[in-house]
């Protein structure tokens, strides 16, 4: 009888993801790139619309999505979505984590807590943004990376909501990336785990001559660490590579 063939994703540690219903790029990314030992299970939340209204009302459910993955029994879990963790400020985001993770039993990450952390790890103050959003969206963002001791020097959006983003090609979000960027920032972020901004994180540092962070690379990070796991991934961006 022949050996088995193992799935390196289905002997290590298993991942929730809590996710806006309407993301089709975090999952395909992570399969992507992530290290072996480790595999994904999401639970969907339903988002319409990336306003306050509608992230409002997708973060309702949060613990509901949370509820279902406590039965996977998972090492850890993220709560995927940027807009829908900083909507509401740092002091939300908190509770926001916390209740996840009285529910779960794990550590939790949260994509916008993640991206303070890899900002503070890179020694970053200054940065440029850029969004998919709506201008609405795009200055809460910036009053939250205000309040945690960044300064946005530039920004840019597209001005769209919903699952409109993920249709959003990655030469579009280069271009975006680029008209974003300007010389005062020391890094730039490319918000939103549903943009397709993965693919041209290494482009656009080697065109900007500087840090370029992701939603779906910062979250990724920040699992990793709490998950004890170190992992070169190259081609990514620096982050990834620290």
């Amino acid at each position: 009888m022949n050996a088995a063939r193992h799935n390196p994703r289905l002997d290590g540690q298993r991942v929730g993801l809590i996710i806006p219903s309407v993301n089709a790029t975090i999952e395909p990314e992570f399969a992507w790139i992530a290290p072996p030992g480790i595999s994904f299970h999401a639970a969907r939340i339903m988002l319409r619309e990336t306003t306050p209204e509608g992230l409002r009302e997708m973060n309702a459910g949060v613990e509901a999505a949370a509820r279902l993955l406590a039965s996977l029994s998972p090492s850890a879990v993220a709560y995927a979505c940027t807009s829908g963790s900083f909507l509401e400020g740092r002091e939300r985001m908190r509770a926001q984590v916390d209740a996840i993770a009285g529910i779960v039993g794990c550590p939790v990450v949260a994509t916008s807590a993640a991206l303070i952390d890899a900002l503070n790890a890179l020694g970053i103050r200054r940065l440029a943004l850029a969004t998919p959003y709506r201008d609405t969206i795009n200055r809460t963002e910036r009053s939250f990376l205000q309040d945690h001791g960044f300064d946005v020097v530039s920004m840019r959006g597209l001005g769209l909501s919903g699952s409109a983003i993920r249709e959003v090609p990655p030469e579009q979000v280069f271009r975006l990336a680029c008209e974003a960027d300007c010389e005062h920032a020391e890094a730039l972020f490319v918000s939103c785990t549903d943009l397709r901004a993965l693919e041209v994180v290494e482009a656009l540092e080697e065109r900007l001559h500087k840090p370029v962070l992701t939603s779906n690379q910062v979250t990724l990070w920040a699992l990793l660490r709490v998950l004890n796991r170190t992992a070169d991934i190259a081609g990514f961006g620096r982050l990834l590579t620290s």
